[in-house]
């Protein structure tokens, strides 16, 4: 893998999971019961896109030093600080 296409995943990583974050922080302050619904299911796409993008990664023969680092636990914060 080139260093051009590793620092890219890596920021793509680093955006996902960031947005995963988010929105499960907004689940917590959600007013509604909808709201948290909403951003529930955010939660869920994110998780599952960084998913893919691991098996994906993995499927193509890649070998990524800390691929558990990718997907975060559901439904808990990923820190951020720990990256492929």
């Amino acid at each position: 893998m080139t260093q051009e296409l590793q620092n890219f995943i890596q920021d793509y990583v680093t955006l996902l999971q960031e947005k995963y974050n988010q929105s499960l922080i907004k689940v917590e302050k959600s007013e509604t019961e909808a709201d948290a619904a909403f951003y529930q299911g955010a939660s869920f796409t994110y998780y599952d896109a960084l998913d893919l993008l691991k098996a994906q990664l993995e499927a193509f023969g890649y070998e990524i030093e800390n691929t558990e680092t990718i997907v975060p636990e559901l439904g808990k914060p990923k820190k951020l600080q720990e990256n492929i």
